[in-house]
């Protein structure tokens, strides 16, 4: 229910609203008419009249840039024949929001023409295309500054970062210039710029580099060969002006870099591209609502966001290229830069734009960056502590010296040297140097990587000092540790030291202060983007308490309920998915005496070696408890009485803590202790209070137990298409996604031992096996169309309470009766659905639906009846899947054939999923 909910509510919910107030997108950029543009060589173009909206469409979807995109502005029609000398084009290409052009200049540059206006359903789902949602995410293109590529050159000039001058150009009808390209792209209106390249032998390159990358292969340089190397400064420079413009999206892709050799080595320095998020204006009902699943969807104003989301897209690239500035260098090049974004160099970028834009956004968008320019060494700071906690030095497959000082005064000095050079020259050819403060850190992390590599550490270690870890690569490591005792509190210091080497040939000298690991680690990365862009997470913490957490809910127990919950995730090296994840939730049913519930789920991934510790603990009253009496045939009709007569109000608090064991990625085990503790309330009149004798235990208020578990999960729900951008952005981990009730495929079986002791407080002994058993079986071309088989049961031996009774009935296993109708000493339970696919529709997304039908049947055991009577029961409806079945809802009539019930037998359940 849960992941249902974060997946579609957003969409659905919002897209709703689209339907009352429709969105007027369009697939595709607009093209000015054939006789507007040829034979001018200026013409005036509206570069997005499609985002005008009313009022109330503004205040849902947001103001945004709107008056900029619908304001007429002239600009020039392109001059293929006389641009860079004469323009050719090579290739088409485009990203998910745009169409490009590439053309090859008579200057020997290569220029690329991207459409000004986006098409964003280019990178959603085909199933999405064309559907309402399609239209509410074209509409927000209107968060972007349509001229931003013009304002921004000045900026980086003064900032002295490397960068492309954009221009803005009609694509002129051309047949003769444009060949095959002529009937898509003349009449677009887009940016042209120069596309980054290395030069030839007549020198025609970007800034004169000898070799120009994008940022995978960059990587690869600098684990290849520590005489390649990253300048620090120019990307500080670069990141600092993307906080001062507010531009959140800069992923790897979005930079290109300029490769300079002298002297041996290699010096890159980064060359930013694609300003499509800069200055983006977040405001509307919509936009508050993405900010909270997508907090890295940062606005632009006159204050800083939270520099944590605002940097988020870039950290893969953050947290390897400033490790090598410390505070001082930092800070400095933080002064420097404010001091050159001076009111003159604002007023200048900003007049770039056409002059009807400015008239109506220049001042705003001018007093906006003064603000921003004031607050920069703040933003600067804020982003130098994200990456000085836990900081990662990479060293290459050359071999390299490691040495690691600890100083007196709790600092590390931590440098990286070249090894093929003699000792006298090392210094010479040192690749890395940084000093590093308790302060400020509280682990480095130097990874080797290839090459026979030696590190040493020494000084004295200190109980709250810095954490060196150190991990070898492919050769024949040696690893010293020569770290010494401090001058006093020698017995409060733990392990400072961490070598990890699985290598067979890696020699090892250690310290009491030291760990040697040499497992196995995971295999290697499969390619570069799971390298480097989609590493797993291993610093900082995540608190997400906002809108996501709310949980409303209704039940006929008590009526309508609110809740709320909140999810902390921890992350620690080597530590996968987490160091911890912890969820507190609670509610209040507000119009039934106020009932609440609490609970929190710990799982805790490290405390235990290749296991995690789960605490599950809770307080609900917001079930009744359903006691008809055992036995498997208690029929009550003609008695007066009502249902409300064998509800039992109560107040449940539980606390279960489990290890689970993983064996591999379907199944576990776990074991663990559980107690529960029942305050009952016997209302006067109900079944209960008048015949005490049918309920055993009626005065016992705890049950502990010790318990064994096996799990197994092999279910997969198809196609997946993720619609939470949470999770697709990586802010929570949140474990590995498995398949659900909604699966297509697979199986599922859990099963549960318990043991009820006396000695540790319960009134009786008594053993408990409960366990079920699904099986998801696929039919028909469609993929859609499946069989689900389910089996369960549960025995008990020895005196229980009734309250752990085994119980029969409801939608968890009988449907179309009361929920626990029946209870015994056992029970067993069996039922097939049938799910059918009839077709698809488009409503807001893509629908797919079809029928379903159901058989159940099942009866409970107790000692002394003399019972061969089975429940049955059958039902229909019909299932949705939204987008895909994964994302399911389902609306089930049930009918059970029950005489003893009080009134008709049968139900009907809507639900997320199924129910099983």
């Amino acid at each position: 229910m849960k992941s249902f909910i974060k997946s579609v509510s957003c969409a659905l919910a919002v897209s709703c609203t689209s339907v009352v107030f429709p969105v007027l997108g369009k697939a595709q950029p607009v093209k000015l008419p054939f006789d507007t543009v040829t034979g001018k060589s200026m013409v005036t173009v509206v570069p997005g009249s499609e985002y005008r909206a009313s009022a109330l469409h503004t205040l849902i979807f947001g103001t945004h840039w709107r008056s900029l995109w619908t304001t007429p502005i002239e600009i020039p029609v392109l001059d293929l024949g006389s641009f860079a000398g004469g323009l050719k084009p090579i290739e088409k290409g485009g990203g998910f929001q745009t169409i490009r052009l590439s053309f090859r200049g008579a200057d020997g540059k290569q220029y690329r023409f991207r459409t000004l206006d986006k098409d964003p359903a280019r990178g959603m789902p085909p199933k999405l295309r064309n559907t309402v949602v399609s239209d509410v995410v074209q509409d927000q293109v209107s968060t972007s500054n349509p001229v931003s590529g013009l304002v921004i050159p000045p900026l980086l000039d003064a900032a002295d970062v490397y960068h492309v001058i954009p221009k803005i150009f009609v694509m002129p009808y051309d047949q003769r210039l444009l060949g095959e390209y002529y009937n898509e792209f003349a009449g677009l209106v887009g940016t042209l710029e120069e596309y980054p390249e290395a030069g030839d032998a007549a020198g025609h390159g970007f800034m004169d580099a000898d070799v120009i990358s994008g940022t995978n292969k960059m990587f690869n340089s600098l684990e290849e060969d520590s005489a390649n190397k990253v300048d620090a400064r120019a990307y500080l420079r670069a990141r600092l002006i993307d906080l001062f413009i507010g531009d959140w999206d800069r992923h790897s892709e979005q930079w290109r870099w300029a490769g300079y050799r002298r002297d041996g080595l290699t010096t890159w320095i980064p060359i930013p591209r694609d300003r499509d998020n800069a200055f983006s204006r977040q405001d509307g009902i919509f936009s508050w609502i993405i900010k909270q699943v997508i907090p890295q969807v940062e606005g632009f104003g006159p204050a800083f966001p939270d520099i944590k989301y605002l940097s988020w897209s870039g950290r893969p690239l953050d947290r390897r290229l400033f490790s090598g500035i410390g505070r001082t260098e930092w800070d400095d090049v933080t002064r420097e830069l404010k001091a050159k974004l001076t009111d003159e160099v604002i007023h200048n970028a900003v007049s770039r734009m056409p002059r009807a834009m400015y008239e109506i956004e220049g001042k705003k968008l001018e007093s906006d960056l003064r603000s921003r320019r004031d607050l920069l060494g703040d933003a600067s700071h804020e982003l130098y502590t994200l990456y000085a906690e836990d900081v990662d030095i990479f060293a290459s497959d050359k071999a390299e010296i490691a040495e690691v000082h600890r100083l007196e005064n709790g600092q590390v000095d931590v440098s990286l040297s070249r090894q093929d050079v003699s000792p006298a020259s090392a210094q010479r050819l040192q690749v890395f140097r940084r000093v590093f403060s308790p302060q400020e850190t509280s682990e480095v992390r130097l990874y080797l990587r290839g090459g026979d590599d030696s590190v040493t550490v020494d000084g004295p270690v200190s109980g709250n000092g810095i954490k060196v870890r150190v991990v070898g690569g492919g050769g024949a490591d040696r690893f010293e540790d020569r770290s010494s005792k401090p001058v006093s509190g020698a017995d409060r210091v733990g392990k400072k030291t961490y070598f990890y080497d699985k290598g067979e040939h890696s020699q090892f000298t250690v310290t009491k202060y030291t760990v040697v690991d040499r497992r196995k680690v995971k295999p290697e990365p499969l390619n570069d983007r799971e390298r480097y862009d989609f590493s797993p997470r291993d610093s900082g913490k995540e608190v997400v308490a906002n809108v996501t957490g709310l949980r409303p809910d209704y039940s006929s127990d008590y009526g309508p309920y609110l809740g709320w919950g909140v999810t902390v995730e921890d992350y620690g090296f080597r530590e996968e998915p987490y160091r911890y994840s912890m969820k507190f939730s609670g509610g209040v049913a507000p119009f039934t005496d106020f009932r609440y519930q609490m609970q929190f789920r710990g799982d805790f991934r490290t405390l235990v070696r290749n296991a995690s510790l789960l605490i599950e603990t809770g307080t609900s009253g917001m079930n009744n408890i359903n006691f008809y009496g055992l036995g498997n045939e208690r029929y009550y009709r003609g008695s007066g009485l009502t249902e409300e007569n064998f509800e039992i109000p109560n107040q449940i608090t539980t606390i279960k803590a489990s290890l689970r064991y993983p064996m591999d990625r379907n199944y576990h085990w776990s074991a663990g202790i559980a107690g529960k503790w029942v305050d009952l309330q016997i209302e006067s009149g109900s079944f209960i209070a008048n015949h005490p004798g049918e309920a055993p235990g009626i005065d016992d208020d705890f049950a502990g137990s010790f318990h064994v578990g096996f799990h197994y999960d092999s279910r997969k729900s198809g196609e997946f298409i993720e619609l939470s951008p949470r999770k697709q952005q990586g802010r929570l981990v949140g474990g590995e996604s498995r398949g659900n009730t909604a699966a297509l495929s697979g199986m599922l079986v859990d099963l549960e031992v318990a043991h009820y002791p006396e000695f540790i407080g319960n009134e009786n002994s008594f053993t408990k096996l409960r366990g079920e058993v699904r099986k998801y079986i696929p039919f028909s071309s469609t993929g859609y169309s499946r069989v689900v088989l389910r089996a369960g049961g549960e025995k008990i031996w020895g005196d229980y309470p009734f309250w752990e009774a085994a119980y029969l009935g409801g939608s968890t296993s009988l449907r179309g009766y009361d929920r626990e109708r029946f209870a015994g000493d056992a029970s067993i339970y069996a039922g097939s659905e049938l799910r059918l696919y009839a077709g698809n529709f488009k409503f807001i997304v893509p629908v797919i639906f079809g029928p379903v039908a159901f058989l159940e049947t099942g009866r409970v055991f107790v000692k002394g009846e003399d019972s061969s009577a089975w429940h049955t029961s059958v039902g229909g409806g019909l299932w949705f899947g939204f987008v895909e079945s994964r994302y399911s809802a389902s609306i089930v009539y049930g009918h059970g054939f029950d005489d003893g019930r009080l009134i008709d037998s049968s139900g009907i359940y809507v639900r997320a999923g199924f129910s099983f």
